[in-house]
């Protein structure tokens, strides 16, 4: 009943997001046995349906599992949700970094909408950044020192500030190219998620980068202070186009430019993706609407 249910929300226009994750939660504690045998039994084939087995010698009827790729997508969007507290918008974030101490720095949550949104303290304690995360990463063996981050809610514009550490070089002093890239990305990755999280975009699931094409205006001093920031250019359907910049400051040098697309998989591969994601034990179903 519930898993009929959530298949027609995942259907349903995107103000169902909230029902359908608290459905999610649910369905995923009463049917832990069913994501399970999902897990232990997906291969390459995952959404394809066996037929082989026959409902007398199993708890399993093809008809429920028909639907197991939409309960397992929507057990990998209700984990996040449940990670994130469900609470819809962006969350403030009030850790204190030196980064502040900066005046072109104090004046970005100045503006009008503008909140902090993350920090290299909270970034340490997030539910889904704080593990492997590629800045959480950086942070810990110094090539960040510090970084901070900020949203306009209504201009829908995203700043990270980084001071950047030394080990980050190509050409001796020089921070490399492809560590600029990175930082542009997970930027333009940050924005897209705060975005999510006002449901200002017209799919609930993941997005990744598709294209990414950077320009190099400036070269970068190992120990730099930088900012970079995200804007969204266009959004079509599943496609999310933006833009970036990383500078040394909002009206200063300017260092790269870049132009991304991101695209949201589609049912099929995010229930793949989400199967995937329950097998490797990533998101495991016994801890599923457990709050975690």
């Amino acid at each position: 009943m519930h898993a009929r249910l959530l298949l027609r929300s995942n259907l349903a226009p995107l103000t169902t997001h909230t029902y359908v994750s608290q459905q999610a939660q649910i369905v995923l504690q009463q049917d832990k046995l069913l994501l399970r045998h999902i897990a232990s039994n997906a291969g390459p084939g995952a959404a394809q349906v066996s037929t082989n087995s026959s409902s007398s010698d199993s708890s399993f009827n093809k008809k429920r599992f028909g639907l197991y790729p939409a309960v397992a997508a929507i057990a990998l969007t209700s984990v996040a949700a449940v990670q994130a507290n469900q609470q819809p918008g962006v969350q403030a974030d009030d850790e204190q970094s030196s980064l502040l101490d900066a005046q072109w720095v104090q004046r970005i949550p100045e503006q009008q909408d503008v909140l902090q949104v993350l920090s290299a303290k909270s970034i340490e304690t997030h539910p889904l950044l704080r593990q492997d995360h590629i800045f959480t990463v950086f942070l810990r063996n110094g090539q960040l020192q510090d970084m901070v981050c900020f949203y306009n809610t209504s201009a829908k514009k995203y700043y990270t500030v980084l001071q950047l550490g030394r080990e980050v070089c190509g050409f001796p002093t020089i921070v490399h190219g492809g560590f600029t890239a990175t930082i542009m990305d997970e930027t333009l990755g940050f924005l897209l998620f705060a975005l999510k999280k006002q449901r200002a975009l017209p799919f609930w699931g993941p997005a990744y980068t598709a294209h990414l094409e950077v320009e190099y205006k400036a070269k970068i001093s190992a120990g730099a202070t930088i900012l970079c920031t995200a804007e969204v250019e266009s959004v079509n359907g599943r496609k999310v186009w933006m833009k970036s910049t990383v500078s040394d400051g909002p009206s200063g040098k300017v260092y790269a430019t870049a132009r991304a697309l991101f695209v949201a998989p589609s049912s099929t591969r995010l229930a793949q993706d989400a199967v995937k994601l329950l097998k490797d034990g990533i998101f495991p179903p016994d801890k599923m609407g457990s709050g975690m």
